[in-house]
């Protein structure tokens, strides 16, 4: 089931990518979609994310905020991003 949501997750990101051009850029919410559901299938990119969080805290400070308002199922994998947590 990762490797299809995997699959997917890129394939809405490129669909993105093209769509971020057009006049009503709705390809930038595809892209942060995309990336979404990756950080929720992949341990090995919440931790690159976590790595990223505690190098840049304004990355870490966008990612709490948009924990606050995202559904559980996303704002849970990306509670472990959160630089302010537990380092493995």
């Amino acid at each position: 089931m990762s490797v299809f949501i995997k699959t997917l997750a890129i394939i809405i990101m490129l669909t993105g990518l093209a769509l971020s051009w057009t006049p009503i850029p709705f390809g930038i919410v595809l892209i942060a979609l995309g990336a979404a559901m990756i950080v929720t299938a992949s341990q090995s990119t919440r931790h690159w994310l976590h790595r990223r969080c505690v190098k840049n805290p304004r990355l870490d400070r966008w990612l709490c905020a948009i924990e606050d308002k995202a559904p559980d199922c996303i704002a849970r994998p990306l509670r472990e991003t959160d630089a302010g947590s537990r380092d493995r």
